[in-house]
């Protein structure tokens, strides 16, 4: 939506600005003016971060032992190849009759009011559009496949006052009256036609709820990887082709090649029409082609389609004055939630942001009179069959000037506002807050030591345990599993891909790695662990995710689930997803960038710099040596499962998949709606990507989900915020993630995903400022996280309510390398902050107990089955922080079962409690004293 720009006074309270130059957007204006060209040739019009072949992304995460990995995005999946599809929502809405034959009779028309009808009956009346202009059957779309792309655009709209799903409708509606009532509609070809709804259904997709320049000045990641021009009109394209390449979704199947090409050159092209920095531009397209001897001529089709959409995203003011002035005052508080951020963050607040010095009603007209007004005059010369229609622009103009800022704000209340006004005491406040690291078993369903039902799962561990700690006459030569032809074999793999180094690499397994016993000789070695010869490939290779499809190496230790009984079945799946399954990945960090590698050649050189026990002679190596180790690896743990337990441990294993992987977000879901409806904020960290679709499916009706705008779908540990409707205004977030990572040090102690913060009103008047974050694993960054929030507040957020959910990863013993229980708590103390575990944390008070098996790639950290819940992974990690002078905290405590119980003894995850982290949760009560940040700023000065 074009938003009045920037202004200076005319002597009436109105704004004045010309067409171009002082035209700004909320989202689709504040970039720098002349961004692009208006037509460009299929390669011109690719920019940074997408070049209309998506394929997948790449990202190097640090992981939690310090190791550069690969995140890995879609490759070509192979018949062997083990793939598993990250959720789309698929559950289709129960229509309301009387409001779809409501909706439907005005869709053709500008009478239709977007926000009289529900969500659900949006996602209807968008898929009535498609069917009434009956793309689906020309282009041979599937129903299913354009239901799920509805309901995925639907599902990443974020939760802003203006740019919001209902503003997605809004626009595709008013193209389709706009399109009709001009005779466009009719001249397009059924693939033109499709281009033009697409790009309407996603001109906005995502959108974070401010504009181009505030992302320039906040210095965003955004604006640097677009280069600073049409950023949001860009990243809006790129998150439409990303969705509708999905794997659940497959929208473009229906395309050869080459009309793939000119659907994206349409899609991209209509979309940055959008953004107010080429307004001027188009004014001058438009002129041109009301010149005498332009008249009359056949009009293109895109400058048509170009031309629609930029209609029907100002269209607000062609709507009756009832609608128009709802979309008046949601789109002002969007602005002036925008300059609430910028004076919070010490920038200079933008005019049309300013609630202290604008007015609402005086945008409307200065967009009118000076904007937007201009524009549809041109457009009513050169679409004739549209100028009876701009009549409507004159009435709302003059039914702006009966009224003001109060009336306006009067006549509608708080059902469209989202003003943050100051913080307010009318009594003790209550909240329920709940914090849950939700992650247990992410790639490896051995890893952990579980509570199961079943007696075979003990059965099973404790032989492989005893087998490994006493082989015996049961040990046997590496060179029995793995045999000579297994190893020329995976000779002539590396050299056709053009390893080297082969010849020293051969005499090392012959000397060093051939005549080895298996258990007492391979996997005991401490020195094969400090080398990292199997846990750095198989970080690598272990998973692999590629827009929700995700590629697993054939092993015991990965989500692998096709059957493997035998050595020679698993090498042939083995050396197929090795050295023959192509990954297509985009390099996120170098934007434009795409690498074709097979697994293979993903696997990087370990460093004898970082990691000493590797010598130098093995450095040079190190990438066969890895394959070759990982090989060996994988084969001996097969056959040692095999030999102890060769009928049940691929159905255990299968029922852990099920339980910590296939199963878990919903299982996750049903323990939050069935045990914490009470909870009014709920902290989540270490969530997958896709789980923000799961809660909106399965808690969005109650709770607003609150995810950082770029989210880590890589490592797929994010932190996320859920904050109850009846608790909360909606509309009235700002996601200031990024500002507390920049206090934090930037990328030093946070990474994509860490860190979710959000500020935002709740019903009670009172601002809050409300954070989730899972650290690192030996807690070194929660100090830093912690005191930039307390920065955060005292510079910009002096009058909110700080509720910090986090997983600190604190531990009983302090180290110069590990952050300590007492050492956190006597550092956030000084701080002047509580927590929800009192003046005196009880080291007893442990939120983990977990505890590593025999069936992992560092054997050196396994823990015996009998010494699981003593000798593991026994801290208190989660807590609930806050302001000591804000709020104080009673009724702590703790959940390992989902069912709001504590057991003492009990090893989790379990098979009905799928995180190896507890559910903490606490009352918190407002005091009467207010936080006064200014003066502690004052004191620590």
């Amino acid at each position: 939506m074009p938003a009045p720009g920037t202004e200076t006074s005319n002597g009436s309270g109105a704004v004045a600005m010309s067409e171009a130059e002082n035209a700004s957007n909320h989202g689709n204006a504040g970039a720098p003016k002349g961004s692009l060209e208006l037509r460009k040739s299929s390669s011109e019009l690719s920019f940074e971060g997408y070049d209309g072949n998506y394929d997948s992304n790449h990202l190097r995460g640090e992981d939690s032992d310090g190791e550069l990995s690969p995140r890995l995005g879609q490759g070509h999946v192979l018949p062997n190849a083990s793939k598993q599809q990250a959720p789309i929502p698929v559950q289709w809405p129960e229509r309301n009759e009387e409001a779809f034959q409501r909706g439907k009779a005005c869709l053709k028309t500008l009478e239709c009011d977007a926000l009289s009808f529900t969500s659900d009956d949006l996602v209807h009346l968008i898929f009535e559009i498609f069917m009434e202009l009956n793309l689906p059957e020309d282009l041979g779309i599937p129903i299913e496949k354009m239901k799920r792309f509805i309901l995925g655009v639907r599902d990443r709209m974020l939760d802003n006052p203006y740019h919001n799903w209902t503003h997605i409708f809004d626009v595709t509606q008013t193209v389709y009256s706009l399109g009709t009532i001009s005779g466009v509609i009719p001249r397009l070809t059924s693939m033109e036609c499709f281009a033009l709804f697409i790009s309407a259904m996603c001109h906005d997709l995502e959108h974070p709820g401010v504009n181009n320049l505030f992302l320039i000045k906040s210095r965003s990641s955004l604006a640097t990887l677009y280069d600073e021009t049409s950023i949001l009109e860009k990243h809006h394209s790129f998150r439409a082709f990303e969705l509708m390449l999905h794997s659940n979704i497959d929208l473009l199947s229906f395309l050869q090649p080459e009309q793939y090409t000119f659907f994206r050159e349409m899609v991209m092209s209509i979309i940055l029409a959008t953004d107010m920095a080429r307004h001027s531009d188009y004014m001058t397209r438009l002129k041109e082609k009301m010149q005498p001897d332009e008249q009359g001529k056949e009009l293109d089709s895109l400058f048509e389609m170009e031309i629609l959409i930029k209609c029907a995203d100002t269209s607000n003011v062609l709507k009756p004055f009832e609608v128009a002035k709802k979309w008046a005052l949601r789109v002002t508080d969007e602005f002036f939630l925008q300059g609430d951020m910028e004076r919070a963050n010490g920038m200079d607040v933008t005019p049309m942001c300013d609630r202290t010095t604008q007015s609402r009603v005086a945008l409307q007209k200065g967009f009118i009179d000076f904007v937007i007004g201009p524009f549809y005059r041109c457009v009513g010369s050169v679409f004739p069959k549209m100028a009876h229609i701009f009549g409507q622009i004159q009435v709302n103009r003059e039914a702006w000037d009966a009224y003001d800022d109060a009336m306006l704000e009067g006549e509608l209340g708080n059902t469209y506002r989202a003003e943050l006004p100051g913080l307010l005491n009318d009594g003790p406040m209550k909240l329920r807050i709940v914090t849950w690291n939700i992650a247990a078993v992410n790639n490896n369903p051995f890893e952990y030591w579980i509570t199961h039902q079943s007696d075979e799962y003990a059965k099973l561990m404790q032989s492989v345990q005893h087998f490994i700690d006493n082989p015996g006459e049961k040990d046997f030569e590496v060179s029995s599993i793995f045999s000579d032809q297994m190893f020329a074999e995976l000779k002539e793999e590396m050299a056709e891909h053009g390893f080297s180094g082969l010849d020293e690499w051969e005499m090392r397994w012959e000397t060093e790695y051939r005549g080895r016993m298996s258990v007492s000789g391979f996997l005991k070695d401490k020195h094969i662990g400090s080398k990292r010869l199997i846990s750095m490939p198989d970080r690598i290779t272990n998973t692999i995710n590629s827009d929700g499809r995700i590629l697993m190496r054939p092993s015991v230790i990965s989500m692998f689930d096709e059957d493997i009984r035998s050595i020679g079945q698993w090498w042939r799946m083995w050396k197929q997803f090795i050295f023959h399954t192509e990954i297509l990945t985009l390099d996120r960090l170098t934007p434009g960038v795409y690498n074709s590698q097979t697994v293979c050649q993903m696997i990087q050189e370990i460093k004898h710099s970082k990691y000493p026990a590797i010598s130098v002679e093995e450095e040079e190596i190190s990438i066969p040596l890895q394959v070759l180790v990982l090989a060996v690896f994988d084969a001996v743990l097969l056959h040692i499962l095999n030999t102890v337990a060769l009928k049940t441990w691929q159905p255990i294993k299968r029922s852990l998949c099920e339980a910590f992987n296939q199963n878990k977000g919903q299982e996750v879901i049903s323990i939050l709606r069935n045990s914490y409806e009470d909870g009014d904020v709920i902290f989540i960290q270490e969530a997958a990507a896709g789980f923000v679709d799961q809660a909106k499916a399965g808690l969005g009706n109650k709770y607003l989900i609150l995810r950082p705008y770029l989210l880590d779908g890589y490592r797929n540990q994010n932190s996320i915020i859920l904050a109850k409707r009846e608790r909360f205004v909606e509309g009235s977030t700002i996601d200031v993630t990024e500002h507390v990572c920049r206090l934090a040090g930037g990328g030093k102690w946070t990474a994509p995903g860490d860190l979710c913060v959000m500020a935002m009103k709740g019903v009670d008047g009172s601002r809050y400022l409300l954070a989730s974050f899972h650290g690192d694993t030996n807690g070194m960054a929660t100090v830093p996280v912690l005191r930039a929030l307390d920065e955060a507040v005292t510079q910009s957020y002096p009058d909110h309510i700080l509720i910090f959910g986090l997983d600190a990863n604190t531990h009983k013993q302090h180290g110069p390398s590990c952050q300590g229980v007492g050492d956190f708590h006597t550092t956030f103390s000084a701080m002047g902050f509580g927590s929800c575990w009192g003046p005196k944390p009880s080291l007893k008070t442990w939120t983990t107990r977990n505890a590593r098996t025999y069936l992992q790639p560092q054997l050196q950290k396994a823990v015996g089955m009998s010494d699981a819940a003593r000798k593991g992974d026994v801290n208190l990690k989660d807590w609930i922080i806050f302001y000591s002078s804000q709020v104080s905290s009673c009724e702590s405590a703790r959940d390992n079962t989902g069912e709001r119980r504590f057991c003492e003894e009990m090893v989790f995850p379990t098979l009905k409690f799928p995180s190896d982290h507890a559910i903490v949760s606490t009352l918190l009560v407002r005091t009467d004293q207010p936080l006064n940040k200014t003066d502690s700023a004052e004191k620590k000065a």
